[in-house]
């Protein structure tokens, strides 16, 4: 894809960020199925029902711009394909102490959204500014629910990491 206009630069993001919606719609029961903490394991599922929706909304804003998303194969950055394999290879770590692998879970978990929450930002931008404001109003929606989403999951960190702490001090 050549890379000469902002559209283009939208459409490129877009892409990336439809590719990794996807990606991670496949990794989150894993992950659900991985977290021994309850409130963790609810979280990912919550997380897991909203990433379709914003597969569902990135096909909104693919229609407005009046294309469709490449093949996730094409679209997917070595970087987040990286922090998904990461993702599974911590949940089949079935030997690890329960409360390490949640902390290591989340923070896996939380560097994808970043990457995400940085997409979407650029994205709900650049939107705005070649008014396709639909589109810049739903990618808003979902900027904001992907920083909940990190903030509940450094809440929840904050817990989990004292207690995997506490497992290596308290044989």
């Amino acid at each position: 894809m050549p890379l000469t206009t902002m559209k283009e630069l939208l459409m490129l993001e877009l892409n990336e960020l439809y590719a990794a919606e996807k990606h991670g719609a496949q990794v989150l029961p894993e992950l659900v199925k991985a977290a021994a903490n309850p409130e963790l394991s609810s979280a990912l599922e919550e997380q897991q029902r909203r990433t379709n929706e914003h597969v569902a909304r990135l096909e909104s804003v693919f229609t407005e711009l009046n294309a469709w998303p490449r093949p996730i194969s094409r679209s997917e950055s070595k970087g987040m394909r990286g922090l998904f394999q990461d993702s599974l290879r911590l949940a089949n770590l079935t030997k690890a102490e329960p409360h390490v692998r949640d902390a290591a879970l989340i923070s896996v978990a939380q560097h994808v959204l970043h990457d995400e929450i940085a997409g979407y930002g650029c994205a709900r931008s650049w939107a705005a500014l070649l008014g396709y404001d639909e589109s810049a109003t739903r990618l808003e929606k979902s900027l904001e629910e992907e920083r909940t989403f990190d903030i509940r999951l450094t809440r929840l960190a904050e817990n989990i990491n004292k207690q995997a702490l506490a497992t290596l001090t308290h044989p």
